[in-house]
């Protein structure tokens, strides 16, 4: 099995002081398009995410990178730690920290991309990429992460997992099914991998998946709420939280306020988290 597991030693000079209860943590999911849109915008997209100050960015579509060199890059958005799932090859999962890992977990056996996993100050991230191709694939994909992780949240851990879903969350069902043009373009992929809609539309089941075991599409209520709706056709990008997080959300959008900036850095939008008090216990938040 192609699965890494690594539980990383702090060292007794490294102090994990807890942020103070009303510091924010922004995370930050975003598809950079086979490496920053094939290496020709990693200074730009660097600028943005070095302004934004996330604390936290959980990568798609990054390409020949190591952990190591991965780091070593990530230092244009001031971040010191990384990891890389698939090392030296294109699509593959990452992740950045401004805190170190306190716990790694890598896989991608039985995965279209494979995921990362990691315990940073006690919250667990998870970054993932469904497979674009089989809407069958993705139901199983998500059949893993969910094993994965329900022994988690019943322990009534912190998890955020965000990434590209290839796929529209339950929540956006009748407008995803409505949409004609997106399905016409996925009703014509007749190369003999490609299965992307489920008796010519979109099935849910994948998402489904990812509710039940107790997380929660955050971004969907946060911009129903503020009646942000941004126009990116069928929303595929996400960020699912385990429950109780919800009162800790300050925003969970997508990005698509620099439109014409974005769409030279990446075919996706980045997907902005941003949280209170997540590093204390949840007794503790007033």
């Amino acid at each position: 099995m192609k699965f890494k597991r690594l539980l990383v030693a702090l060292g007794a000079g490294i102090a994990l002081a807890a942020p103070a209860a009303d510091e924010l943590t922004r995370v930050i999911g975003y598809n950079v398009l086979i490496g920053f849109n094939r290496a020709e915008r990693i200074e730009e997209t660097a600028n943005w995410l070095r302004s934004r100050k996330p604390d936290v960015i959980l990568f798609q579509e990054i390409a020949r990178q190591s952990s190591e060199s991965f780091a070593r890059q990530a230092k244009l958005w001031d971040h010191s730690y990384a990891a890389v799932c698939k090392p030296w090859q294109d699509y593959s999962i990452g992740m950045t920290s401004k805190r170190p890992f306190e716990m790694l977990e890598m896989r991608i056996d039985g995965l279209h991309h494979g995921y990362i996993l990691a315990r940073i100050d006690g919250v667990y991230y998870m970054s993932i990429h469904l497979s674009p191709f089989r809407y069958a694939v993705r139901i199983r994909e998500t059949e893993i992460y969910a094993k994965r992780l329900k022994p988690l949240l019943a322990a009534g851990e912190k998890v955020i997992m965000m990434g590209d879903f290839n796929n529209p969350s339950p929540y956006d069902a009748a407008r995803a099914n409505s949409n004609a043009a997106a399905l016409e373009a996925r009703r014509y992929e007749t190369r003999p991998h490609i299965e992307n809609l489920r008796n010519g539309f979109f099935d849910f089941q994948c998402m489904d998946n990812l509710l039940e075991a107790g997380l929660e599409d955050v971004c969907f209520f946060w911009m129903k709420k503020h009646n942000y709706r941004p126009d990116v056709g069928v929303r595929i990008d996400m960020a699912m939280l385990s429950r109780n997080l919800e009162d800790q959300v300050v925003e969970a959008y997508v990005d698509t306020t620099r439109r014409e900036f974005f769409q030279t850095l990446s075919d996706h939008y980045p997907v902005i988290l941003t949280l209170k008090n997540l590093h204390i216990r949840n007794d503790e938040v007033k």
